[in-house]
C-alpha cells in the first residue's frame, strides 16, 4: 500500500495567502515610511529596495503560483511556488535577526515562519508526487549546471575570503556600517543555499527527479534575490551612500541571467505522470 502523505491542498493555500496578505501590508507600511526603520541610513535604504522588490516582483509571483500550482495542480508553478517561499523565508530572516525591534517585527517574523513551514510543505507535496521529469534541451542542461556552479563557488569564495581575514587580521573590516562580520549571511549562504546550489547542479547533471525540481527552486529563489540585492544596492546609491557599483553590476548580471535560465527551464522542463494511462510526457 502507498503510504506517500501529500499535504492538505487547503491547508498549503491557508499559508500562502497569509504570507502573501501580511507581506502586502508590511511592504506597503515600510515603502512609505521607510524611517519606521531604527537600522541607520546604510540598512534602511537596503530594506527599502528589499521591499520594493519583494512588493512588486516577489508578491506578485507568489499569488500567480498559488492560483496556478496550488489551486489548478500544475507541477511548474508548484515548483515555482516553493522557489518564492524558500525567497521569503530567507529575506525575512534577516528582518527578525538582523534588524531592530519595530512593531513590524510582528509582520515579519509571521512572513518568516509561514513562509518556512510553507516551503517545506510545499517540497514534502511535489517531492512525492508521482511525476517524471525530463529537459530535452542538453544545452540549457549544461548551461543551467555551470551557472548554479559558478554562483556557489563565487560565493564560497566571497564568504570564506571575507571570514579568514577576520580570522587572520583583527582590524579588517566587512563592507557593513559598523565593519562587523555579517555571520547570518555566511550562516544562510555556506550552510544552506550554496550547498542546495551544488546539490542541485549535481544532480541535474545526472538527471535525476530531485535535480530537476531542485534547480527549478534554486533557480526561482536567485533569480529574485538577484533584482532584491540589485534594487538594495541602487537605493544606497540613490541616497548617496556609496554603494559597491561592482556588486551592483555582479547583481544585475546574476538576476537577469537567472530570470531567463527559470523562464526556459519552466517552459522547456517536460513533466510525464507516473500512471498506466498516461505514459507521455507533457508540458
Amino acid at each position: 500500500m502507498d503510504k506517500t502523505i501529500i499535504p492538505n491542498m487547503g491547508t498549503q493555500k491557508v499559508m500562502n495567502y497569509s504570507v502573501a496578505i501580511l507581506t502586502a501590508i508590511h511592504c506597503i507600511i515600510s515603502i512609505a515610511d521607510n524611517d519606521i526603520y531604527r537600522d541607520g541610513e546604510w540598512a534602511n535604504a537596503q530594506w527599502l529596495g528589499q521591499d520594493i522588490i519583494t512588493l512588486v516582483i516577489a508578491l506578485p509571483l507568489l499569488l500567480i503560483s498559488i492560483r496556478k500550482g496550488i489551486e489548478k495542480n500544475k507541477e511548474k508553478w508548484k515548483i515555482l511556488n516553493c522557489g518564492v517561499l524558500l525567497y521569503f523565508a530567507y529575506t525575512y530572516s534577516f528582518y527578525v535577526f538582523v534588524a531592530k525591534l519595530t512593531y513590524l517585527y510582528f509582520f515579519q517574523a509571521s512572513i518568516f515562519g509561514l513562509s518556512l513551514i510553507g516551503f517545506v510543505i510545499s517540497c514534502i507535496g511535489i517531492f512525492n508526487h508521482k511525476c517524471s521529469f525530463n529537459l530535452p534541451s542538453r544545452n540549457l542542461k549544461m548551461i543551467i549546471v555551470i551557472y548554479l556552479s559558478l554562483i556557489a563557488l563565487m560565493l564560497s569564495f566571497i564568504w570564506l575570503s571575507d571570514i579568514i581575514a577576520h580570522i587572520t587580521n583583527p582590524a579588517h573590516k566587512s563592507d557593513t556600517p559598523n565593519g562587523e562580520a555579517p555571520l547570518i549571511i555566511y550562516t544562510l549562504d555556506l550552510a544552506v543555499i550554496i550547498p542546495l546550489m551544488f546539490t542541485s547542479a549535481i544532480l541535474l547533471y545526472q538527471k535525476t527527479n530531485w535535480g530537476y525540481l531542485l534547480s527549478g527552486i534554486i533557480l526561482t529563489k536567485t533569480s529574485t534575490l538577484g533584482f532584491a540585492l540589485m534594487a538594495m544596492s541602487l537605493s544606497m546609491y540613490l541616497q548617496d551612500l556609496n554603494p559597491d557599483y561592482f556588486l551592483i553590476i555582479l547583481w544585475c548580471i546574476i538576476g537577469l541571467i537567472g530570470t531567463i535560465l527559470t523562464l526556459l527551464f519552466l517552459n522547456k522542463l517536460k513533466i510525464k505522470e507516473n500512471t498506466e494511462s498516461n505514459k507521455e510526457y507533457k508540458k
